[in-house]
């Protein structure tokens, strides 16, 4: 399997293991929806954004669709040590049919690769979201291992869901 960190960023931002069912623990991928919670301050309130982890292998795409339904905000993982996969594109149609427009791009793995690769993901990845309604999106270059880069993805996950609630409020 590709593992792309996506439930390792989840746990490192909210302390929430969102695989639950011994198969994916062993296998190290998800096969249901994973549910977790990240309690942020903004503007003073305590706010609690609800976090659905999808599965990502094929031939799990009817959960992912389930749980991706409704979203106001992706975090798209993209592993740093992989790069951009044929699943990468399919995931992006995903949320282009789903009419999802408000994404941060979080390179996972980075201590698993070398800052040249990770600045190439990036270049491969910007460069395929051109021309998107994500081609101006965030990107945040994280490890969920060594917990850097998880502060600033918190940040930028606050700064999007205040945007999101002055342009619906």
């Amino acid at each position: 399997h590709i593992d792309h960190g996506k439930t390792t960023l989840v746990k490192a931002l909210t302390g929430i293991d969102t695989d639950t069912l011994a198969e994916e623990k062993k296998r190290g991928v998800s096969i249901n929806l994973g549910f977790a919670h990240l309690d942020l301050s903004i503007g003073g309130e305590s706010v609690r954004a609800a976090i659905v982890d999808v599965p990502g292998h094929e031939r799990f795409i009817k959960n992912m669709l389930a749980g991706a339904t409704g979203m106001d905000l992706v975090l798209f993982a993209v592993a740093s040590d992989d790069g951009v996969m044929p699943q990468t594109r399919e995931h992006l149609n995903i949320l282009r049919l789903l009419g999802i427009k408000n994404a941060i791009f979080a390179l996972t793995k980075c201590d698993a690769a070398l800052p040249e690769r990770t600045d190439e993901v990036e270049r491969d990845l910007r460069r395929l979201l051109n021309g998107t309604v994500f081609k101006d999106a965030p990107f945040a270059r994280v490890s969920a291992v060594t917990g850097r880069g998880i502060a600033g993805l918190k940040k930028l996950i606050r700064e999007r869901i205040v945007q999101r609630s002055q342009a619906t409020g």
